[in-house]
């Protein structure tokens, strides 16, 4: 059962989907400060710019993580095959 929990819900999955949620309730804010006051503060534009950056690098780690682990997968099954051919 833990086996699977860590499968559905990797620690980086977490992350992402906590920046995601942040930034939904800050878009909801900032769209409230700009129907009342018409104008949405410089404060909280950097603040949402940078959770679009963190939740970005996230995912391009973890795409880059994956592309090397599948490199290599497949240069140890490369490897493998090489030595069963030699014997």
């Amino acid at each position: 059962m833990n086996n699977l929990f860590d499968k559905v819900f990797s620690i980086n999955e977490v992350k992402v989907s906590a920046f995601i949620l942040i930034l939904f309730i800050s878009s909801l804010f900032g769209l409230t400060m700009y129907v009342f006051d018409g104008d949405i503060s410089d404060n909280l534009l950097m603040f949402m710019s940078t959770l679009i950056y963190a939740i970005t690098g996230i995912n391009a780690f973890n795409i880059a993580k994956d592309a090397i682990k599948e490199t290599k997968k497949r240069n140890k099954m490369i490897v493998n095959k090489e030595r069963n051919e030699q014997t």
